[in-house]
């Protein structure tokens, strides 16, 4: 089975050598290389906030007893799972609006 064919490549090779080893006939596929994977893939994301929305976000942050960046991550990913879930639909408004509507 060939697993190139599985997967659509993001750009055209730049080169020879970037063509010679994105062909999957050239790969190694009878001699796997055990690695270690450290934590879970992640992103950190910047975030701009106004003295104002600091204030108000440390205020809720402590009424929950959570700091405030544990408080955005939560707040976040509950977001996204009702989101998943199909419950976002049911809110008022979109991410757009919700950020529109925080940021003024």
């Amino acid at each position: 089975m060939n697993h190139f064919d599985t997967r659509a490549t993001t750009q055209e090779p730049l080169d020879d050598e970037e063509r010679e080893l994105m062909d999957p006939d050239n790969w190694d596929w009878d001699t796997p290389i055990d690695v270690r994977t450290v934590g879970t893939p992640g992103a950190v994301i910047r975030v701009r906030f106004t003295r104002q929305e600091i204030a108000a976000l440390d205020r809720i942050a402590r009424d929950v007893g959570a700091n405030p960046v544990e408080l955005i991550h939560q707040v976040l990913r509950e977001w996204i799972a009702s989101e998943d879930s199909g419950r976002f639909a049911s809110r008022s408004g979109s991410p757009a609006q919700a950020r529109c509507a925080a940021t003024g």
